[in-house]
């Protein structure tokens, strides 16, 4: 076990200081009384007191009560991570595949169907967003009985078994990730290749006490450890697949480390105006001079004022709040540059108005271009996983999927979130079709009517025969 956690060849990520930076209740301006200690408010002042006893003067210690100051937390690094989550997968990962035979046109099927009883356009928005706060996640795969799963399969892709036995296994999922609980050990041979992956996590029991728990995973076994138990005792069993059933993703640091001064300085300076608006709200009168008497009634009461510079003014504070928002404003403009997010809000999308999609692409580049580095990872975990499941779909079906899973090719791609505007792509694929540059299918596949395609195509040649009849009717006609 020591062996496998020496195996890792890069710093475990610091959880809790992860998690301090994630959850906005953890952050430093509101659990550290040290550094940010509450007011202190005179309560009693001072006094000198005669003791008639002793015939002594002592003097007693001021009384202080301690007053709640403002702290404010502000979520940046969650809406930073959801945002570029929502960029880089939430628009689902493509699926190319040109299938040459029947057989991988059923595994394709058999693919896609995994995909939606798993819910994958959702589980990859939680990697997506465990490897940019948590710095690794890892995906684990296992089968379980479950016989209606090929049932609703080959009916729709209406196929009969041919006296061959119908599977019972599904494939199914779960992920690993520091904030799940689970401590992660990759084991990389000298050529990079994971050849175990190990997972260290506590288990809570039914009377409510906690054991912790090793868990191993090769390219054939998976070995569980109970350590209350000791190391003696463990459950070994073969997982069936030919492939190791892990995929494993991680980054050196989070994606919001380099932002986050510029959160803590937000938060104190947020905090601090605030305590200031609190104590400075209600303007202070400032009196020169001697009250020689009263002038008007009660609402219109006024002090006379006499003597040398006499004069009534309020304080105002002019010049330090426009600082203030002007840092603040800087502050949040250059964590959401640095990070390349762009400001998903009211106020600064209102101005946009009936921009085209070209103009959004220019306004999301940097987005965009912050995707195609999260690829470099992300994009290569996503293609890991369809080639363990094309295999994997192999061995849990070896009749029907063996002979397939070792020709077909299927390659999966980001693609970036995007406002889409109908009228620029039907505007792009009439000129690109017109000009000689794509054919129609290609133009109505390109406008975003990809599922019913064929039966476009069918209706766009009845109606262009109907129209060369009419056209020919009236030739006739006229001829005639």
């Amino acid at each position: 076990m020591s062996y496998l956690k020496k195996g890792r060849k890069t710093e475990l990520p610091d959880r809790c200081k992860l998690w301090d930076d994630w959850n906005p209740e953890r952050h430093e301006i509101m659990v550290n009384k040290e550094k940010y200690p509450d007011r202190k408010v005179l309560e009693k002042e001072a006094e000198k007191v005669f003791d008639e006893k002793t015939g002594n003067t002592y003097e007693t210690e001021a009384q202080y009560k301690p007053e709640p100051v403002n702290r404010i937390s502000i979520p940046l690094e969650q809406d930073i991570v959801n945002i570029q989550t929502a960029f880089t997968v939430g628009t689902e990962p493509s699926l190319d595949c040109t299938p040459t035979d029947d057989g991988e046109n059923k595994l394709l099927s058999a693919l896609k169907a995994v995909f939606k009883s798993n819910k994958i356009k959702y589980q990859n928005k939680k990697i997506v967003r465990s490897w940019l706060a948590e710095q690794e996640v890892a995906e684990y795969w296992y089968v379980t009985d479950d016989d209606s799963f090929w049932e609703k399969f080959w009916k729709k892709v209406k196929t009969a078994f041919g006296g061959k036995v119908k599977p019972t296994k599904k494939l199914k999922s779960v992920l690993w990730s520091p904030f799940r609980g689970d401590t992660l050990y990759p084991f990389f041979n000298d050529e990079g290749k994971m050849i175990a992956c190990s997972r260290e996590y506590k288990k809570k029991l039914m009377d409510d006490t906690e054991i912790t728990c090793f868990m191993t995973i090769t390219d054939r076994m998976v070995y569980q450890w109970d350590l209350s138990k000791g190391y003696e005792e463990r459950l070994a069993f073969v997982h069936g697949f030919k492939k190791m059933p892990v995929i494993y993703a991680y980054r050196p640091e989070s994606y919001c480390k380099k932002i986050k001064t510029f959160r803590v300085r937000l938060e104190k300076l947020l905090s601090n105006y605030a305590d200031c608006i609190d104590y400075h709200f209600f303007p202070l009168l400032k009196l020169i001079g001697d009250v020689e008497g009263f002038m008007g009634k009660v609402k219109d009461r006024m002090v006379k004022l006499t003597g040398e510079g006499a004069d009534a003014q309020y304080l105002t504070w002019n010049q330090v709040p426009d600082t203030v928002k002007f840092e603040a404003e800087t502050l949040t403009n250059m964590a959401y540059d640095m990070s390349n997010t762009p400001r998903i809000s009211f106020e600064t999308l209102k101005g946009v108005g009936k921009a085209s999609g070209t103009a959004f692409r220019f306004m999301f580049m940097g987005a965009h271009m912050a995707v195609e580095n999260h690829g470099e990872t992300i994009g290569e975990f996503l293609q890991r996983r369809v080639n363990f499941l094309v295999s994997a779909l192999g061995d849990v079906n070896p009749t029907e999927f063996d002979k397939a899973s070792k020709t077909i090719d299927v390659e999966t791609n980001l693609v970036p979130y995007m406002i889409d505007d109908l009228n620029d792509k039907v505007n792009t694929a009439v000129t690109a079709k017109n000009g000689g540059i794509w054919s129609t299918r290609e133009g109505i596949m390109f406008a975003g009517n990809a599922d019913r395609l064929d039966e476009e195509l069918n209706e766009i040649k009845e109606e262009q025969a109907e129209k060369d009849n009419q056209i020919g009717n009236k030739e006739r006609k006229n001829a005639s």
